[in-house]
């Protein structure tokens, strides 16, 4: 998914109308530019068994940065009823092929563009269970407490946002000299940044936790995938689960 757009582009300091034209000239070859590598279909499989845990049988779950659909698609097939969110449109109209039977049957509400879509899409919805950010999303936003914050006032308590983010101490990473140079200044931002036609932001997870409070608590991290000599080092992704808060 894109950085957000609009009513939260100050906040996040995205230029999000670039990162959205980004994610949708690459919607037609992004299935199979992600789910065309098998540990990426782990990591999927497995980060979609935590939401749906979660969330609980039925539970109402809000894709945020849904892409094309394909976890959308398998929440909807478990039971939930799903609200899709993304900023790029190209990405959407991808998910909307897709599960078109979820979408007439009700099961799916696709959204697109700035958070007050969503925030339509989710109005007389009960609350959602569990919010589902896989792939890196909050990697795209600089400054998380201000999505964070709006993010909660959807979730019901003791729900919780799950998201996968990048792991801001990837080996792969460490050995450019990009890595480097943005470590020298992640003290004072709290992120490792990458720059390039889409920004991303490695977070540190003490920067997570800080920006998740006072509405959520941070009570899991773990890498999506771990090798038996380095451990986390070679995961590319962490999984982190922030609880609401009552």
């Amino acid at each position: 998914m894109a950085r957000l757009k609009t009513d939260l582009s100050s906040p996040c300091g995205a230029p999000a109308d670039a990162t959205a034209r980004f994610y949708d000239g690459a919607a037609a070859g992004y299935d199979a530019l992600v789910d065309g590598r098998d540990d990426n279909v782990a990591v999927r499989l497995s980060f979609c068994e935590r939401v749906v845990s979660i969330a609980g049988p039925g539970g109402v779950i809000l894709d945020f940065g849904c892409g094309t659909g394909t976890d959308a698609a398998w929440y909807a097939a478990r039971g939930h009823r799903v609200i899709a969110y993304d900023v790029s449109p190209g990405m959407v109209d991808v998910l909307r092929a897709r599960c078109i039977n979820e979408i007439a049957a009700g099961r799916i509400t696709p959204a697109v563009g700035p958070l007050a879509a969503m925030e339509t899409a989710l109005q007389g919805s009960p609350p959602v269970a569990a919010i589902s950010a896989n792939f890196a999303v909050l990697s795209h936003v600089r400054e998380l407490k201000p999505l964070l914050q709006r993010l909660a006032s959807h979730v019901k308590p003791e729900g919780a946002l799950v998201a996968s983010v990048l792991n801001p101490f990837y080996r792969q990473d460490m050995r450019h000299a990009w890595w480097w140079r943005s470590a020298l200044r992640s003290v004072r931002t709290g992120a490792i940044e990458l720059k390039g036609k889409v920004t991303s932001y490695r977070h540190f997870v003490s920067a997570i936790r800080e920006a998740a409070e006072p509405h959520f608590a941070l009570v899991e991290v773990r890498a999506a995938s771990r090798s038996a000599l380095l451990g986390a080092l070679d995961s590319n992704f962490l999984f982190v689960v922030l609880r609401r808060r009552p």
